[in-house]
């Protein structure tokens, strides 16, 4: 039930999520791939990625290669706009931060009823969201390498 309450809040939020990922991986003095894009081509599928991670956090459901794919068409994306591999790890690092970093807010509001019980396997389900993207992502260069 936790998990489905986060999952909304997260939801419900997903357009501010992104925009604060996009002026972190803006002003990431490590990424400068990120200079040749549009906004809309920066923003590619982060929207996308957040819905399916609250897809898992509602059904409660481990990340893994066959219900991550938003973050695999990002690798894919990233890949063939010429962006180093470590830029993309970058930009997952950042959005796993700017996703953690929101709910642990919230939750540490006493009005949200969310302790560190119910915070947790929500987190748990967002890293192991970015982690497949990143393990997607070393694939997919070193078998370009």
């Amino acid at each position: 039930m936790a998990n489905e309450k986060l999952s909304a809040l997260v939801e419900a939020n997903i357009e501010s999520l992104t925009e604060l990922w996009i002026q972190a991986v803006r002003s990431d003095v490590r990424i400068d791939s990120d200079a040749a894009l549009s906004r809309l081509e920066l923003r590619d599928h982060v929207p996308a990625i957040i819905e399916e991670i609250c897809e898992l956090l509602r059904a409660d459901e481990t990340p893994s290669p066959t219900n991550t794919l938003e973050g695999r068409v990002k690798v894919y994306l990233r890949f063939q706009q010429g962006y180093r591999g470590r830029e993309l790890a970058r930009e997952v690092s950042l959005l796993r931060t700017k996703m953690l970093d929101f709910l642990a807010d919230r939750c540490a509001n006493p009005l949200m009823n969310v302790d560190l019980k119910a915070y947790y396997p929500a987190a748990r389900i967002i890293n192991l969201y970015m982690d497949e993207v990143l393990i997607n992502a070393i694939s997919a260069y070193s078998e370009a390498a």
